[in-house]
């Protein structure tokens, strides 16, 4: 699945401040090895890209944790998928800024992701990403339909890429 993560992933239009560049492609080389890495289901991998995407655009900055004082949820959230601290030890919290820690980052997001995709069985997705918003799953968050139908996008490549290349 590794193969049609980072497909994928080269599709997204960059975050406006960054450039195509050695160090970039590193970065989304990075995030797609560890996604396709901690992801068990074509849904979770599919999610977790809607979601750094969503939350972040995969921003090289902000995965380096240079948060302007009006992002990362006022300083609160750090990473791709804008992790917030909840009683995450010191070790693990200093490991949500850095490209170099994409492996921490990613096992919390699918942590965090699977936590969120069982709590509204009845409305998964939507419900996914209110909850990782701090919402109840019956309330709806900004921007919501356009994370949903994002994900079902990058479902159906992922998908459509597994039928093709099983082995992958």
């Amino acid at each position: 699945m590794l193969k049609a993560i980072l497909s994928t992933i080269l599709m997204f239009r960059l975050y406006h401040e960054d450039v195509p560049s050695d160090e970039k492609r590193e970065q989304l080389a990075a995030v797609a090895n560890t996604v396709a890495s901690v992801s068990q289901t074509v849904d979770e991998a599919a999610f977790l890209l809607a979601w750094g995407k969503a939350e972040t655009h995969f921003s090289l900055r902000i995965h380096r944790g240079e948060c302007h004082h009006w992002e990362c949820d006022g300083g609160k959230a750090r990473g791709p998928w804008q992790a917030h601290r909840n009683g995450m030890a010191d070790e693990r919290w200093t490991k949500m800024i850095g490209v170099e820690n994409i492996e921490t980052q990613a096992e919390q997001a699918i942590q965090d992701a699977r936590w969120a995709l069982r709590a509204c069985p009845h409305n998964r997705i939507h419900g996914a990403f209110r909850v990782l918003a701090g919402r109840g799953c019956s309330s709806p968050i900004r921007g919501e339909e356009e994370r949903v139908a994002e994900f079902e996008w990058i479902k159906r490549r992922l998908a459509a890429d597994q039928k093709k290349f099983p082995m992958l």
